[in-house]
């Protein structure tokens, strides 16, 4: 529970690594949110924290799901090890494969979560106590209740922020068939743009506001001489070869980047897309 044995650990490696923290909520996060939430979760299923589960859990469906390539699963099994034993655990073993900025956004999300689910724990401890059931001493008593009451300035927030995503996955009109040209005639773009589409479509929002639209709209992509048109609304999602006459806008970058979304890379590093007028 909420003692300081074992919440210093957790604070120490927070403090450390706070800035990783900050990143990893933004924009150009140093790994994909799907993944830093189901790091998150992992962690509260092992700590048993119940409002953990429930706020990120709404997190996760409201962005999709994670990738689930080894990397991804070795991250998901650090956490749980490092919520098993109670304390932060080296990440030596991806060193090779992910950035210093993505380690430091891990270390920073297990600690986050091991805190936070510390907190959860003890607010159930503390209505057990108050309801009559379980025992606890005054002091035990009044302790828990600090420790709760110094967390609601966070955790009323992140509660009605979950429960908004809730609202907003639920609007969100389901992932269409991805209409493309049959057999060999689709150019290689093309298919890149097939099965990155369900990625970058995976956020709730991002649905409802492109497949929502009352209108398709026709967006082209060009990446070096190979070309595509992606035409999207009113729940439909289309991709032809070729940048189309009606496009509104022309996106142009390296192929590497979608490469990345479309093999579910957990590192987010997509730069190198500029727009221009069609």
């Amino acid at each position: 529970m909420a003692d300081s044995r074992r919440l210093l650990p957790w604070m120490l490696e927070l403090s450390a690594n706070l800035p990783a923290l900050v990143r990893s909520y933004g924009p150009g996060a140093p790994i994909d949110p799907r993944v830093r939430e189901e790091i998150i979760l992992a962690v509260a299923e092992v700590n048993g924290c119940r409002y953990c589960a429930w706020i990120h859990g709404s997190w996760r469906e409201f962005l999709g799901e994670g990738s689930h390539d080894d990397v991804a699963l070795a991250l998901l099994t650090h956490a749980r090890a490092c919520a098993e034993a109670g304390r932060p655990l080296p990440l030596d073993d991806l060193a090779s494969v992910l950035p210093a900025a993505a380690l430091r956004a891990v270390r920073a999300t297990v600690a986050q979560v091991g805190l936070a689910s510390f907190v959860g724990t003890t607010f159930d401890r503390l209505l057990a106590r108050a309801s009559g059931r379980a025992r606890g001493d005054a002091v035990a008593f009044t302790r828990d209740a600090v420790t709760v009451a110094a967390a609601l300035p966070i955790a009323v927030p992140m509660f009605a922020t979950a429960a908004a995503m809730r609202l907003v996955t639920r609007a969100a009109p389901a992932m269409p068939k991805i209409d493309v040209p049959d057999g060999d005639e689709a150019n290689l773009l093309v298919h890149l743009l097939a099965t990155a589409a369900p990625v970058y479509l995976s956020n709730a929002v991002v649905r409802l506001a492109t497949l929502g639209l009352p209108r398709p709209i026709a967006i082209g992509v060009r990446s070096g001489r190979t070309a595509a048109t992606i035409r999207v609304g009113r729940g439909l999602l289309a991709i032809e070869n070729g940048i189309g006459r009606d496009a509104v806008v022309v996106v142009e970058g390296e192929v590497e980047a979608l490469l990345q979304t479309a093999t579910g890379s957990i590192v987010r590093e997509l730069g190198g897309i500029r727009l221009r007028p069609s």
